[in-house]
């Protein structure tokens, strides 16, 4: 039993290692760079006969993305959509400077690799720290798998928290919407509104395309 006591608690740190750095890294790497679907091109190429080519400079209107690495995946569902009807609008995505709710965010994420790692190491902190085990270390070295559950999954809803007050805010040469103000993200068909009504204020100023 004592085998398979320590090979269960082996897998479960393994498994929650992973997700844990999955969470960390493959979110934030996914937003550091910016996104531009490739159907449209920042410049256009020159293509009369007899003339070398050569890349014009796109001066139609840019509608801009800042976002948080929790919002990379909405980022690209609403580019690709847009794209499809606007395909005469730039699209471009960045990351939104850290915010004192991302940091913290960030930081539960590495709170919570360290938690599952000092649960299954067995190694008393409070000890290293001359301070009275409290009885909730004690109950946690007496249920390994069941405190490393509940670390992980008590320090998701926490990020969830943080993340979900996070930026995603969208502008067309001026702001659009802005989530930090409105506190949500708007669907796909209010963002088509949203589009639509200001093309139709700004139709004179901002709908003048040059390729040349």
């Amino acid at each position: 039993m004592a085998e398979y006591s320590q090979t269960g608690l082996l897998v479960a740190l393994l498994l929650f290692t992973a997700l844990t750095l999955r969470d960390i890294y493959v979110g934030r790497s996914s937003s550091q760079s910016g996104h531009q679907p490739p159907d449209n091109p920042a410049v256009f190429p020159d293509t009369e006969p007899g003339k070398p080519a050569k890349a014009a400079i796109y001066s139609g209107p840019v509608l801009r993305f800042q976002y948080i690495s929790g919002y990379s995946k909405v980022f690209q569902d609403y580019s690709q959509a847009i794209s499809e009807v606007y395909p005469d609008i730039r699209i471009q995505g960045e990351n939104y400077p850290p915010t004192a709710f991302s940091c913290v965010a960030q930081l539960i994420s590495y709170l919570k690799l360290l938690s599952i790692l000092v649960i299954v190491s067995g190694q008393n902190p409070f000890l290293l720290l001359h301070l009275q085990t409290p009885p909730a270390w004690t109950w946690s070295q007496n249920n390994k798998i069941f405190s490393c559950l509940m670390a992980f999954f008590l320090c998701n809803m926490m990020e969830t928290h943080f993340l979900s007050t996070g930026a995603f805010e969208v502008t067309l040469n001026v702001p659009l919407w802005s989530k930090l103000q409105s506190g949500y993200v708007p669907n796909i068909q209010e963002m088509f509104q949203i589009l639509d009504n200001h093309m139709k204020m700004n139709q004179v100023d901002h709908m003048t395309f040059t390729s040349t």
